[in-house]
């Protein structure tokens, strides 16, 4: 709800600067051009934490890691035409997995389109309909304001997401009324009545985490929740270290095979709490349930793939609160360290058969527990997807919602900016990693300590994979790739090639330190992936 306070006036580059400063936005990505040259000088002399990148496509990642890693939006600047266009794709992933962006695109004068002026673009706002929470034009001084609060505001409320607002070049030089406005987030209810009715008799819950219950304060909850009452606990993708994975009660991600395949056949009831359980995350990965109760912050995902006996939709936060209320003193009958010691087995039989499986456990055990891991897709960040365990929230990001391929670097980047304080470490394949390697400038230029972890087998991996299994065709999807190492040092970047899986264990105990850049060339022959454990 708006609330307005005493009218003053300031140019347009100030109030934007005054609404940065207000919100706490110090840290801004940004590909500059003529249209935003005045709006640079500002945030230059404010001392702005503007990080520059060399592509508008790496800039939104590097915004969208930030946004993961810090909690906060990432704020995005872009000039209008093909610096606008250069964020489509990383849009899309944000508005299809929640990350919430303020993407302000420093517009060209709208009376002049049709005169064939620079960058012309006839409402280009209309690219982003389908994949922006919103999209917001500002075509008068008194709109400026208003319009910055309300779409940041949008963008970080619930579903989150991505927001675009168009602001004129001519405005930084006109003066803006800056009302002091601020916006309170509307306080979100949620109505569980009736889904004690729903649990009654049952004995073999299972609760599966989404991404919208990774909040600090879920953590406890449902530690003691599924520890009292013995209750299996899964997360999707994005769900990954809502709780400690290590735990008695957390058995990794839904979509793994074995044991987690066991626990789901063998429940009566699921609870899904805080996700869509879309098809490409979920039904798409053989995960099956005998009866659903669905929780999620908006009904935009509910029975879309699963028909739930009963869902709500709202407060994430009260509506588990209000399920250990029901839940709490209830004994289920699961037997979570017979579970246990069947993950354990079988996990040990995975380390011998499957070179994926081996490889991100090795990682796993070399770095910091504490390092937050960014993917791409890629066959090692695949076994990583299914089995690599996450101990802290925030730590583990997969781009699942348009799946993009060239997106580790640039969010690894960003996510170092917004957590300076925790390790990071980009996952990348070769195909993924080259078109963001001149990113590595960036990172020298702002002294970004993020460690770069490259595995390279000269193809598309996963696509050599399908090409040869389901069309019996070989070597179809080659690449021919640079010597990454090289082109690390070139930057000053240090680096090392490595061709085995304990060479790769004796690089991450002994050459790198985590605070400098580093990049590993993990040469290394293409395996299959997990789905085909």
């Amino acid at each position: 709800m708006l609330k307005s306070q005493k009218l003053s006036y300031m140019m347009g580059k100030e109030a934007i600067l005054h609404f940065f400063r207000k919100n706490y936005i110090t840290t801004l990505f940004h590909l500059p051009g003529i249209h935003s040259l005045p709006l640079n000088v500002t945030m230059i002399q404010e001392g702005l934490n503007v990080i520059i990148g060399r592509h508008e496509s790496n800039l939104i990642f590097m915004a969208d890691g930030f946004a993961r890693a810090s909690g906060k939006a990432g704020v995005v600047i872009v000039t209008p035409g093909p610096g606008l266009g250069n964020i489509v794709t990383g849009c899309m992933e944000a508005y299809n997995d929640d990350v919430p962006l303020l993407i302000i695109n420093i517009d060209t004068e709208r009376k002049d389109i049709g005169k064939g002026i620079l960058h012309e673009l006839k409402d280009p706002e209309t690219i982003f309909t389908n994949i922006t929470k919103k999209t917001f034009v500002v075509s008068d001084v008194r709109e400026l304001i208003p319009a910055l609060y309300n779409a940041y505001t949008t963008a970080l409320s619930p579903r989150r997401g991505p927001v675009v607002i168009s602001i004129p070049y001519a405005l930084f030089e006109k003066e803006v009324p800056e009302k002091s406005d601020s916006f309170d987030f509307e306080e979100q209810s949620i109505d569980i009545t009736g889904i004690e009715s729903v649990l009654k008799n049952k004995k073999r819950p299972v609760i599966i985490g989404g991404k919208s219950l990774m909040f600090r304060e879920a953590a406890p909850i449902l530690d003691s929740l599924c520890t009292d009452c013995a209750i299996p606990f899964l997360t999707t993708t994005g769900g990954k270290g809502i709780v400690r994975e290590d735990s008695t009660y957390a058995f990794g991600n839904v979509i793994q095979r074995g044991t987690v395949k066991d626990i789901l056949e063998s429940s009566d009831i699921v609870i899904a709490i805080g996700t869509r359980l879309r098809e490409v995350d979920a039904k798409r990965r053989g995960v099956k349930t005998k009866e659903l109760i669905h929780i999620d912050v908006d009904s935009r995902w509910i029975n879309k793939n699963y028909n739930a006996t009963f869902t709500a939709t709202g407060s994430i936060e009260k509506a588990l609160k209000g399920l250990v209320g029901i839940l709490q003193g209830k004994g289920f009958t699961w037997d979570l360290k017979r579970l246990k010691d069947m993950e354990r087995k079988e996990y040990a039989l995975y380390e011998k058969q499957f070179p994926g499986f081996k490889l991100i456990q090795t990682i796993r055990a070399s770095i910091p527990e504490e390092t937050i891991v960014v993917c791409d897709l890629n066959l090692p960040s695949y076994w990583a997807e299914y089995y690599f365990p996450v101990f802290h929230q925030q730590a583990f990001f997969m781009p699942r919602g348009a799946s993009p391929i060239f997106y580790s670097i640039p969010a690894g980047i960003g996510a170092k900016i917004g957590r300076p304080e925790s390790p990071c470490l980009s996952i990348c394949g070769d195909g993924g990693a080259l078109p963001a390697i001149a990113e590595l400038a960036t990172i020298v230029r702002y002294r970004i300590p993020v460690v770069m972890f490259i595995y390279n087998n000269n193809s598309f991996g996963i696509l050599e994979e399908y090409m040869e299994k389901i069309y019996g065709l070989k070597k179809t999807m080659a690449l021919n790739n640079p010597d990454f190492v090289k082109i690390a040092k070139s930057f000053g970047i240090k680096g090392k090639r490595v061709q085995t899986i304990n060479q790769l264990k004796e690089v991450f105990l002994k050459d790198i330190t985590w605070d400098e850049p580093f990049l590993i060339e993990f040469k290394y022959p293409a395996f299959p992936p997990p789905w085909r454990s």
